[in-house]
């Protein structure tokens, strides 16, 4: 344990403000969340043809909870890799949100029904709380892709890694089947891996395996 301590004490010094900054770099999204002079709509003939399903609500309110779970396990047992993760996930909140003043987008949602069952109150719930701009790029999936790309650091966590995968995924399906984003939104995704390659490579995460 001291030698642990020796070798990731400045880490820990580095990581407190940076789980601060991350909290802090999410919140932009409360405040560029609105309707700008210009809003752009990216609804395609296909993503008409993806059908409703509340029940993927279960899933796409895991997000936070799994993301903050896996910070949680980074800060306090690989602080290195934390470090990177951290910075990650600060540079794809504020590469969204630069996107979202830029070019804002909107997702038309579908009219619902309050008490036609539990799945559907939670999705009232979800677009009461949440105004339907900000979509392109996805955070859940850029963030979840983010997160899921980081447990493969470890050769130890590999099945965990391959089932933060499976649960990205479903992350994915659920911004699509609850009528939160569009299928192009999915870029998110994809700017979250190119960020987990660039800073594995910066702290040169291939000597953590």
């Amino acid at each position: 344990m001291k030698k642990f301590l020796k070798e990731n004490w400045k880490f820990y010094l580095i990581n407190i403000p940076l789980a601060v900054g991350i909290y802090f770099s999410s919140k932009i999204y409360d405040i560029t969340n609105h309707a700008t002079a210009n809003v752009h709509i990216l609804q395609t003939p296909l993503d008409r043809l993806v059908p409703f399903i509340p029940k993927f609500i279960v899933i796409y309110n895991s997000l936070e909870p799994v993301i903050y779970a896996s910070l949680m396990f980074f800060f306090l047992f690989h602080p290195k890799i934390f470090t990177a993760f951290a910075l990650a996930m600060i540079s794809l909140f504020l590469i969204s949100n630069l996107v979202y003043v830029g070019f804002q987008t909107q997702v038309p949602r579908p009219d619902l029904t309050p008490h036609t069952n539990w799945f559907v109150d939670k999705v009232i719930s979800l677009y009461n709380s949440d105004n339907p701009y900000n979509c392109f790029p996805s955070l859940h999936c850029g963030t979840s892709a983010l997160t899921a790309s980081f447990w493969f650091v470890k050769n130890r966590y590999r099945v965990i890694a391959w089932i933060m995968s499976i649960w990205a995924f479903g992350i994915v399906l659920s911004t699509q089947f609850l009528k939160q984003h569009v299928l192009v939104d999915i870029t998110g995704s994809l700017i979250a891996i190119g960020l987990f390659f660039a800073f594995y490579r910066l702290f040169n995460l291939k000597m953590q395996v």
